[in-house]
C-alpha cells in the first residue's frame, strides 16, 4: 500500500498559534480515530489552516478577502516576535518505512520554502498529499451543495482523482473560445492586413491599365500572361528610335525610364523638356493619389457606421456590466435556477423575466461589437487607412495629419462619429486640393507641350506612362505577396483553432465518459453513508449529463416522492449529510498519496443524534481501524456532545482523543491529564484553607470521575442526563449508578465485593451530606477545608468500589467490565 499517515503536526507562529520557542506539538496515531476538542477561539481552525497551507500553499479564506482587508498579512501570527510561520508535518508511509518531516516556513513577506528529511522531497510528497477530499471543513462541502452544477462538476473531478483532466479540459475550452482564441493570434489585425492588401491589389492593377494604355497604345487584357504584357510594353517603347540604344538587351523592368526622359531633354537641348517630364511625373503622383480616395458616397456610409455605434454604445455601462450581466445570465440560464424572476445579485423579486432584462442588456453590448466590426470593414475595404501619399501631398506644414492620426482608431472600428465626420471633411479638402493641383499640372503640361516639338512630346510621356506601369507592377507584387503571407497565416491559425476544437470535443467526451463511470461506483455507497447518518426513506442521485461538465444532485426518492430536487426540499442538516456522504464515498474509492482525512467542524449543522450517526459511520464503516485499509481520519471540534463521544471513544480504544487549550497571544497547548490538574490544585487549596476556590473545581472533579465510573463500567443512564449541565448533575449520576448497582444487587448479579458495596454506601453519604446537599442550596460557607479534604477521598473511593486489583497483589487498579462482569 502507498501513501502517507500522518503522526505528528508541529505548529509555531502561524496563524492563532503563537508559541513562541515552544511549538504547539499534536501526536496523532495512524491506526485510530484521531479527535481534536478546543472551546472556539482557541486554535482548532488554525490548526486545519497549518495543514492547508503546507500542503496547498495557501489559505484561500484570506486569499479571497477584498483587497483592502489585506488578507495575505494574517497567515503570521500577530504577537510571534520572530515573524516567521513554521508547519512541520511528520508523515509515516502507509507501506512501512521511516517517518518523514516536511517542514514549511513562511516569512513576513510572503515567501515559502520547504524542507525535508535528508533523501526526501518536500515539494513532491506536499503534491501528492494535495487532494481535495484530504482537507475538508463545513464550509466546504455546504459549498458543494450550494454551487452551480458546472461548478460542482469542476470540484467534483477532483473528489474523483480526475483533477488534473478536468483542468486540462478546462484549459482546452478556454483555447478553443473564438472570441480569445482570434484576440491571442492577432486575427482581426491580420484580416485588416488582408482587406489592406486587397484593395492594393485593385488600385495597383487600376494602375496598371492606365499606364499600359498610356505606353501600348491599347487595351490591358487582365487574362493576359504577365511575360506577355512586359513584352508588348518593351516593344512600344523600343520602337521609339531615341530611346532604342536604352532599350536593347534589357527587359522591360531593366529599363531605366529617367534615362529615357534625359534623352529626350538631350535631344531636345532646353530646359522645357526637363520642365515637362517632372510635370508629368507630379501629375501621375497627384491623380494616382486622388483615385485612391473613398467616394463621397463612402464618406457618408462611414460617418453612419460611426454614428450607429456611438449610439449602440450609449445603451452600455462599461465593461464591468458587461461581465456582470454574463455571469447574471448564466445562472439564470441554468435549469437549478427555477424563479427567473429573481435576480441572482440582489435575491429581489420582479413581476417580468430577469433573464430576458439580462438578455437584453447583453444584446447591447452585441450591437457595439457587431457596429464595430462593421465598420473595421468598411475602414479596411473602402481603403480608408492608404492614403499616405494624398494626405502627405496634400496636406500643409501646420494641419494635423488627420487620416494618419486616425489609422489604428479606424482599423479597431473604435471611430466615433464626431472624429468620422472630421476626417471625411478632411478627406474632401485633401481631395479638393490634389483636383485643382492636378488641373494645375494639367494646364502647366498642355502650355509647354504646345512649344515642344509633338514627338519629343510623346516621348517623355510614354518613358512616364513606362515608369508609372514599373511601380504599379511592383506594388502588385508586393501586395500579392502581402495577400498570400496572410492568407497563409489565417489557414495556419484555422488548421490550429481547427485541431483544438477537436481535441477538446474529443477530451471532453473521453473525461466527461471516465467521470462518469466514476460516478457510478461512488452513488450506491453515498448513498448507503446518507442512510447511516440520517435513518430517513430520503435517497441522494447524483446526475452528469453525457458529454457536460455539468453535476446535478437530487433525490431519486424523497419518502414517496420520485425524483426532486435536493435544494428546494432539503434542510440543512440533510444537505449537509448529502455532501458529507459524496465526499467519504469518494475518498473510500478513490485516494490518492493522502492517506489521511482531516475534517474541520464538519458536524455544526447536525442534531446531536445524526451527529453520533456520522461519528459511528467513520468509526466503523470508513476509517482505520475499524476497516482496515481505509484512511485515518482527523476530526477537529468544539461541540461539547461530541467531546463527551469523543471520550468514551477513547476508553473502547481505535480512538485517540485530545483537548487543547489557549490563546492566539500566547501558546496553545494540548491539556493531557487536565483532571489530574484539577485535583492537584484542589488539594493545593484545601491545604492553604481556600474553600472558596476549592469547592467548584471539587464538583467538575466529581463530575468527572462519576462520568468515568459511567463510561468504564458501562452503566445505563437516562438520556436527559446527557444534556442537564446544571448543580443537579452529579446528583442524578450518583442516582443513575446506585440504580444500576440497586438492580444487579437483586437479580444477584453483581460483580462488586461486599466491601465494596458497604464502602459505595459511605462514600455516597459522605459526598451528599457534606457537599452536594450544601451546594445544591449555594451554602458555600458551610464548607470547612477538612470536610472538603473528606470529599474529595470519598470521591476516589467511590472510584475504587469499582475497580480491582489486576494482576492481584500488584496494586495496580482497573475497571470492572461491567456490574456482572470482571474482566
Amino acid at each position: 500500500m502507498s501513501g502517507w499517515y500522518l503522526q505528528k503536526i508541529s505548529i509555531e507562529g502561524f496563524r492563532g498559534i503563537n508559541n513562541e520557542g515552544a511549538p504547539l506539538v499534536l501526536k496523532l496515531k495512524p491506526d485510530c480515530v484521531n479527535s481534536i476538542s478546543a472551546p472556539n477561539g482557541v486554535g482548532k481552525t488554525s490548526i486545519f489552516d497549518a495543514v492547508v497551507y503546507a500542503i496547498t500553499g495557501r489559505v484561500p479564506k484570506l486569499d479571497d478577502l477584498p483587497a483592502a482587508e489585506k488578507g495575505p498579512s494574517y497567515y503570521l501570527n500577530r504577537f510571534h516576535a520572530g515573524g516567521v510561520g513554521t508547519i512541520t508535518l511528520t508523515l509515516a508511509p502507509a507501506g512501512g518505512g521511516a517517518e518523514v518531516d516536511v517542514t514549511v516556513r513562511r516569512n513576513g513577506a510572503g515567501g515559502r520554502t520547504v524542507t525535508a528529511s535528508p533523501g526526501a522531497d518536500g515539494n513532491a510528497i506536499l503534491a501528492d498529499l494535495n487532494r481535495e477530499f484530504v482537507l475538508l471543513d463545513g464550509k466546504t462541502f455546504q459549498d458543494f451543495i450550494d454551487l452551480a452544477p458546472q461548478k460542482r462538476g469542476r470540484s467534483f473531478a477532483g473528489l474523483l482523482g480526475l483533477k488534473r483532466y478536468s483542468s486540462l479540459r478546462q484549459g482546452l475550452a478556454s483555447l478553443t473560445n473564438t472570441k480569445a482564441f482570434n484576440n491571442h493570434f492577432g486575427v482581426a489585425a491580420k484580416e485588416a492586413r488582408q482587406s489592406s492588401a486587397v484593395v492594393s491589389v485593385q488600385r495597383a492593377r487600376s494602375n496598371i491599365r492606365e499606364a499600359f494604355t498610356a505606353l501600348v497604345g491599347d487595351e490591358y487584357d487582365p487574362a493576359e500572361a504577365e511575360a506577355t504584357m512586359l513584352a508588348k510594353a518593351h516593344s512600344a517603347l523600343s520602337g521609339i528610335e531615341l530611346l532604342k540604344p536604352l532599350c536593347e538587351g534589357k527587359t522591360f523592368e531593366e529599363i531605366d525610364p529617367s534615362s529615357c526622359v534625359d534623352a529626350a531633354k538631350a535631344a531636345e537641348g532646353g530646359e522645357a523638356r526637363a520642365e515637362l517630364a517632372k510635370i508629368l511625373r507630379e501629375e501621375a503622383r497627384w491623380s494616382e493619389a486622388v483615385k485612391a480616395a473613398p467616394s463621397e458616397a463612402d464618406a457618408k456610409r462611414l460617418v453612419e457606421l460611426a454614428e450607429a455605434r456611438d449610439t449602440a454604445l450609449k445603451l452600455t455601462q462599461g465593461d464591468l456590466f458587461r461581465q456582470l450581466y454574463g455571469v447574471s445570465e448564466a445562472i439564470l440560464a441554468d435549469d437549478d435556477w427555477a424563479d427567473k424572476c429573481v435576480c441572482p445579485t440582489c435575491d429581489r423579486s420582479d413581476a417580468v423575466s430577469v433573464l430576458d432584462h439580462v438578455r437584453h442588456k447583453i444584446a447591447a453590448f452585441e450591437a457595439v461589437e457587431t457596429a464595430s466590426a462593421d465598420l473595421a470593414r468598411e475602414w479596411t475595404e473602402k481603403g480608408w487607412n492608404q492614403l499616405d501619399e494624398l494626405e502627405r501631398l496634400g496636406h500643409q506644414a501646420d494641419e494635423q495629419a488627420q487620416l494618419a492620426d486616425a489609422k489604428d482608431v479606424g482599423l479597431k472600428g473604435a471611430l466615433d462619429g464626431g472624429r468620422a465626420r472630421a476626417v471625411t471633411e478632411w478627406l474632401k479638402t485633401l481631395t479638393d486640393r490634389a483636383v485643382a493641383q492636378v488641373k494645375q499640372l494639367t494646364d502647366s503640361k498642355v502650355a509647354l507641350e504646345k512649344g515642344l516639338p509633338e514627338k519629343l512630346t510623346a516621348v517623355v510621356e510614354k518613358a512616364e506612362a513606362a515608369r508609372r506601369l514599373q511601380s504599379n507592377l511592383s506594388d502588385l507584387r508586393a501586395a500579392l505577396g502581402e495577400q498570400a503571407t496572410v492568407a497563409a497565416e489565417l489557414a495556419r491559425i484555422a488548421r490550429v483553432k481547427s485541431f483544438l476544437d477537436t481535441a477538446s470535443s474529443c477530451f471532453a467526451r473521453a473525461e466527461s465518459a471516465a467521470s462518469a463511470r466514476r460516478l457510478a461506483a461512488i452513488e450506491p455507497i453515498t448513498r448507503d453513508i446518507f442512510a447511516a447518518i440520517m435513518y430517513t426513506d430520503v435517497v441522494p442521485a447524483l446526475r452528469k449529463r453525457a458529454g457536460s461538465e455539468d453535476l446535478s444532485i437530487s433525490l431519486a426518492q424523497f419518502w414517496t416522492l420520485p425524483d426532486i430536487s435536493a435544494q428546494a426540499v432539503l434542510s440543512e442538516s440533510y444537505r449537509n449529510a448529502f455532501a458529507i456522504s459524496v465526499y467519504l464515498a469518494a475518498a473510500s474509492l478513490y485516494g490518492g498519496g493522502a492517506r489521511f482525512l482531516i475534517l474541520d467542524d464538519v458536524t455544526s449543522s447536525f442534531d446531536s443524534g445524526h451527529q453520533f450517526h456520522l461519528m459511528n459511520v467513520i468509526k466503523g464503516q470508513f476509517a482505520r481501524p475499524g476497516v482496515p485499509d481505509g484512511p485515518q481520519v482527523i476530526l477537529l471540534s468544539h461541540d461539547k456532545v461530541l467531546e463527551k463521544l469523543f471520550n468514551t471513544n477513547a476508553n473502547e480504544g481505535g480512538w485517540w482523543h485530545q483537548c487543547i487549550q489557549g490563546t492566539a497571544r500566547t501558546s496553545v497547548l494540548p491539556q493531557s491529564g487536565a483532571i489530574h490538574k484539577i485535583r492537584d490544585a484542589t488539594h493545593a487549596f484545601l491545604d492553604t484553607g481556600n474553600t472558596d476556590d476549592a469547592a467548584p473545581r471539587i464538583r467538575q472533579y466529581l463530575e468527572f470521575k462519576l462520568e468515568e465510573v459511567i463510561s468504564r463500567v458501562g452503566i445505563p443512564v437516562p438520556i436527559g442526563i446527557a444534556f442537564n449541565d446544571d448543580r443537579h448533575m452529579a446528583k442524578n449520576l450518583i442516582d443513575a449508578i446506585k440504580a444500576a448497582v440497586d438492580l444487579h444487587d437483586a437479580a444477584g448479579r453483581l460483580v462488586l465485593e461486599p466491601a465494596q458495596l458497604a464502602g459505595l454506601g459511605t462514600a455516597v453519604a459522605t459526598i451528599v451530606s457534606n457537599y452536594l446537599s450544601h451546594w445544591s442550596t449555594g451554602q458555600t460557607h458551610a464548607f470547612t477545608a477538612p470536610s472538603l479534604k473528606g470529599v474529595m477521598q470519598a470521591i476516589e473511593n467511590f472510584a475504587l468500589c469499582f475497580q480491582f486489583q489486576h494482576p492481584a497483589g500488584s496494586n495496580q487498579y482497573r475497571y470492572y467490565r461491567s456490574l456482572s462482569q470482571k474482566i
